[in-house]
């Protein structure tokens, strides 16, 4: 999406529990007017997500979906993904940083050009300057990891300091002013009080402790909150 557009889009990132949950969770993603939903296990569980992604699918086909998938071999993930017919995928610790490329971010290059032979479409959500990482020196370093992810043609994801903090607006625009024309994606810390003002820099937001009323179950009413103060843009 180029980032003159005036529509953030907004991704809810389902921590999994059981597949009703998630796809109740789905159902409020699509009527909040999100534009898909991500599933996570948090124990690792990978497998446990793909049955109810491809139940979300199903049932709501305008909703894109994405996986994260915290313990599923690199060379595996988006083959997976792929094989699923979800719409992308999402790595916290993909092996691009300011420092350059390691030979993981190479392997996620090798599965993506078979994936995006067959659909170009398919998003991958590359974190960079992310909180699972090793903190970027300053927001000039997190800029040149945010070019790096981007000359790989993926969006570049990344957040704040930790689960639920959001990441400074400083660090947010060198990122933007170092890839104008690029996606750039924000997952952690939103809410619909700071929405607006980060949604002036970041073409996706990826969020869940901020529209939740507990850790695995969405509050629709905070969902709604947050598109409308994404569409102040």
């Amino acid at each position: 999406m180029p980032f003159n557009s005036l529509k953030t889009n907004l991704i809810a990132v389902i921590h999994h529990r059981d597949d009703e949950t998630s796809v109740e969770n789905a159902g409020k993603a699509s009527d909040a007017g999100f534009e898909g939903v991500a599933l996570i296990h948090m124990q690792g569980f990978d497998e446990l997500i793909d049955r109810p992604s491809v139940s979300i699918k199903n049932q709501f086909p305008h909703l894109k979906v994405y996986a994260n998938r915290l313990t599923t071999p690199p060379e595996l993930v988006v083959p997976r993904d792929m094989a699923l017919g979800l719409d992308g995928s999402w790595v916290d610790n993909p092996g691009v940083s300011s420092a350059g490329y390691e030979p993981v971010a190479d392997v996620y290059q090798g599965t993506l050009a078979a994936a995006w032979s067959r659909n170009r479409d398919f998003r991958f959500f590359g974190s960079v300057a992310f909180k699972t990482q090793r903190p970027e020196p300053d927001d000039e370093h997190a800029a040149l990891a945010a070019w790096n992810a981007h000359q790989n043609g993926w969006t570049v994801t990344t957040s704040g300091t930790a689960t639920g903090v959001a990441p400074d607006l400083a660090k947010l625009r060198a990122m933007r002013h170092r890839i104008p024309e690029g996606d750039l994606a924000v997952a952690s810390g939103v809410t619909p009080e700071n929405a607006a003002d980060i949604a002036l820099f970041v073409d996706w937001i990826l969020v869940s402790t901020g529209i939740s009323q507990d850790f695995h179950t969405f509050d629709l009413e905070k969902m709604r909150g947050l598109r409308a103060a994404t569409q102040l843009r």
